[in-house]
């Protein structure tokens, strides 16, 4: 699944070693393809065609796309990069001949990371991305992101709605933190502020949202984790507004975001 599983930079932790159990039960890492989040009921249309997908959660939710158990080529390895592939179009949850390459680069004080999606199907596909890698805020931090907008959500965790917010404030003290499982909109940049450094998510082409997720279980041993994940559409993208997420033939759609030390 193209797993983002650690970064220091400069002596520097972001992202550190996993320490939990189970990487795949927490999504640790992963790329979110060719849906971010949930679908519900696992089913989808598409130029009047209905598809449906097999492996379902509690909720009755297809989680996270079909790229998590599978294996990406390595395309390209030089120093500082690293270039991965995969090849969808091989079931009939998604037969969509759509080609992704992701592009890690790393420099001395960011890790840029760019996915290209081609479609070669010789028909529109539907396509979406989503990245869920974990950060290390430690136990002293201050997160702020001028989000103009959340997704609301039902129990399911399928969104129902949007709502107007002023921005995104968290500290180690605030409510909100005990059950955080949200996504934003409407900024294009999350800062985390820890006690000995300040980095920040930055997005650049083609990502609109942000989810944030905190861990119930321990993930590093040595502070709090958030699960910070750059998308290109909400939850529920292929079954609320799947033509917005249309590739055409033999077309190709970009999307990136960086990870910057400040």
């Amino acid at each position: 699944g193209g797993q983002l599983s650690h970064i220091s930079q400069n002596g520097k932790n972001l992202i550190p070693e996993f320490a939990g159990t189970d990487q795949a039960a927490l999504v640790y890492g992963y790329i979110l393809a060719p849906w971010p989040n949930r679908l519900a009921d696992g089913k989808y249309e598409f130029n009047q065609l209905s598809y449906q997908v097999a492996k379902l959660d509690e909720h009755n939710n297809a989680n996270h796309g079909l790229l998590l158990t599978e294996e990406m080529e390595i395309q390209a390895k030089h120093e500082g990069s690293l270039e991965l592939s995969y090849s969808f179009g091989q079931d009939q949850q998604y037969p969509f001949a759509v080609d992704l390459v992701v592009k890690y680069e790393l420099t001395e004080d960011s890790l840029l990371v760019t996915a290209t999606a081609t479609n070669n199907s010789g028909q529109p596909a539907p396509f979406a991305i989503g990245f869920h890698p974990y950060f290390l805020v430690g136990d002293d931090f201050e997160l702020n992101a001028n989000f103009t907008g959340k997704i609301l959500t039902d129990g399911r965790m399928l969104p129902t709605g949007k709502e107007s917010v002023s921005r995104l404030s968290l500290r180690p003290e605030s409510p909100e933190l005990a059950s955080l499982d949200d996504c934003f909109f409407g900024a294009e940049a999350v800062t985390i502020k820890r006690s000995d450094f300040q980095y920040e998510i930055r997005a650049l082409e083609g990502i609109e949202y942000f989810m944030f997720y905190r861990p119930a279980v321990q993930v590093f041993e040595t502070g709090q984790a958030l699960a910070i994940e750059p998308m290109s559409h909400p939850a529920n993208i292929f079954a609320t507004e799947i033509g917005s997420t249309e590739i055409e033939a033999g077309g190709s759609r970009q999307y990136s975001f960086e990870i910057k030390i400040l």
